[in-house]
C-alpha cells in the first residue's frame, strides 16, 4: 500500500536535508574553531581562567565580550 505520492515523498525528504544541515551547523557553532584559538587565548590573558573555561565561555557567548568578561569574573569567584 503507497501512501505518499513522488511529490510529497520528495518534499519530506528535502525536509529532512535541512534538518540535518541545520544540526550540523549548530553542531560547528558550538565548537571553537582553529582560528579562534587566538580568542581563547586572548580571554585568558584579560581574565586568568584557565583554557577549558575560555573554550566554554566562547561556544556559549561568542564574542560577546562583555558578557564573556562578566562571565568569566563570575568563574573566578567560584574558584
Amino acid at each position: 500500500m503507497k501512501f505518499w505520492n513522488a511529490h510529497s515523498q520528495r518534499s519530506f525528504m528535502l525536509s529532512q536535508q535541512r534538518v540535518v544541515e541545520m544540526q550540523r551547523k549548530a553542531n560547528e557553532a558550538s565548537r571553537v574553531a582553529k582560528g579562534q584559538d587566538l580568542e581563547v587565548e586572548h580571554l585568558v590573558e584579560l581574565t586568568e581562567i584557565d583554557p577549558k573555561q575560555a573554550r566554554t565561555l566562547l561556544r556559549r557567548h561568542g564574542a560577546d565580550w562583555p558578557k564573556l568578561k562578566d562571565e568569566a569574573e563570575a568563574l573566578k569567584k567560584e574558584d
